[in-house]
């Protein structure tokens, strides 16, 4: 069983990831602004953190350096700042389905990123690495079929006039909406980007 916590634990954090997406749109359809929805996020994830971390880190805290302090400023720039703003974005002018389709993008890039820096090595004769190519393409089509493909409609069984798609209040304009679903799918590339690079840069 403890071999396959982990695997339960991505589950989870996926479910999360598809919650907040949901909540975050709806947010933003109702004429939320997106930097005051970051700003708020964070405040509540650190009042929530903060005594965890005064109780059981304080003790092994170590010396902020000058150095260690821009280390963090350039991890948080990446993936709290660029990535959040650019995905609140990229959810505004596309919907919920297309971010959570793009979240899990998040593999291919902090793969691409971990082996271009030498963390990470390719197999490709071992059976390993072959699953770790397919796995890659796999979400790499999945999310390629849903920016470009435009189905027929689909009716979900429980329907919330919030999750409803239209143009946010204070985003109105003349922009066609197949310029806007453009625009965000390159806010979303920038946002899965970034948000790769700072899972990386993490463990540098």
């Amino acid at each position: 069983m403890d071999s396959k916590k982990p695997y339960l634990a991505v589950i989870f954090i996926q479910m999360i990831y598809s919650g907040m997406i949901l909540l975050s749109k709806a947010a933003f359809n109702e004429g939320m602004n997106s930097c005051i929805f970051i700003f708020y996020r964070q405040l509540a994830g650190t009042v929530f953190v903060l005594p965890f971390a005064m109780i059981f880190e304080r003790k092994n805290a170590t010396p902020l350096s000058f150095v260690t302090f821009c280390k963090i400023f350039m991890v948080a720039f990446l993936g709290i700042t660029l990535s959040l703003n650019a995905f609140s974005l990229a959810l505004i002018y596309t919907n919920a389905t297309l971010g959570a389709a793009a979240v899990n993008c998040l593999p291919v890039t902090t793969f691409f990123y971990a082996v271009l820096l030498r963390m990470e090595k390719v197999r490709i004769r071992t059976t390993q690495g072959l699953f770790k190519i397919a796995g890659l393409l796999l979400c790499i089509i999945g999310v390629a079929i849903l920016t470009f493909y435009k189905g027929p409609k689909l009716k979900p069984l429980f329907h919330h006039y919030l999750l409803e798609y239209h143009e946010p209040i204070h985003h109105q304009s003349q922009v066609s909406s197949n310029k806007r679903w453009i625009i965000g799918c390159l806010l979303f590339f920038v946002s899965i980007n970034s948000w790769g690079l700072w899972l990386v840069f993490q463990v540098l």
